[in-house]
């Protein structure tokens, strides 16, 4: 959950959608929501695709320290920060910088494009409705959630929503390849070697397999798509479970977004 300003804004846009849609709905509209074509509720998460000019799509260009290097001097940061060496190893096996990655990170297109055009792509009508038809079908969870919380199902709804299309795109990335691939191309070090660090401990905690903890170009994680650093602050076990598991307990996934969206005020 990056929770840029597009991002807070689309969800807030979805979420009114979501409460006007729920108060106004009856059996009719119900029906017409189950008729709709899968199609519309299996395609991705419809954010907008940017053409890159060929100064961002150009080759990355290699830092003039060696990711073999690189990966050694963090690896003594990290086993300092209280990671075990046999977690380190296991999460970096077959690990390498991603060009894609970086690309990425230099063509978002929440600032490339025009918010409101950006936002037209985002919404669709598939999507509220979509996101009717889950309230009704989750509602005794999403209402426990909203009373322990004191926040509205609506918004709880958007967000998953808007950040992963309920569950059904959530990124297809190693969250530690892509971490360790923004670290070492230094934009931003500090920040990503800190996320990363923080994504080995919860790998090292147990709560996802390292084989699950897939995520975004950017290391966000989960249904909610979390940063490493959210995850840790605001995730919580919403099933009782003892595991904080974003990417498939809907209880857990419902009750983070809750608690970081209270916590933050």
């Amino acid at each position: 959950m990056h929770m840029l300003y597009p991002s807070l804004l689309r969800c807030t846009l979805l979420g009114t959608s979501l409460s006007l849609l729920t108060a106004c709905a009856d059996n009719h509209a119900a029906s017409q929501v189950e008729a709709a074509t899968p199609a519309a509720y299996n395609a991705p998460a419809s954010l907008p695709t940017t053409t890159l000019s060929p100064s961002k799509a150009a080759t990355f260009e290699q830092p003039t320290q060696s990711f073999a290097s690189w990966q050694a001097a963090f690896r003594q940061e990290a086993l300092s920060a209280g990671i075990q060496a046999a977690v380190f190893d296991a999460a970096f096996a077959g690990v390498s910088p991603d060009p894609a990655i970086i690309r990425a990170d230099r063509s978002q297109p929440e600032f490339t494009r025009p918010v409101w055009e950006y936002l037209d792509s985002a919404l669709s009508t598939a999507r509220v409705r979509r996101g009717q038809a889950l309230l009704v079908e989750h509602a005794s969870t999403l209402q426990a959630i909203e009373q322990r919380y004191g926040v509205d199902r609506h918004a709880l709804v958007a967000i998953w929503g808007m950040e992963s299309n309920f569950g059904q795109y959530m990124g297809d990335k190693s969250v530690i390849a892509a971490l360790a691939t923004l670290a070492y191309e230094g934009r931003r070090t500090d920040f990503f070697k800190g996320e990363l660090i923080t994504a080995l401990k919860i790998m090292q905690q147990g709560h996802i397999a390292p084989s699950r903890m897939r995520g975004s170009w950017a290391g966000a994680m989960g249904q909610n798509q979390f940063m490493p650093s959210s995850y840790m602050a605001y995730a919580v076990d919403g099933d009782g479970d003892g595991k904080r598991d974003i990417w498939g307990s809907l209880p857990d996934v419902f009750a983070s977004s809750a608690n970081y969206l209270r916590q933050s005020g």
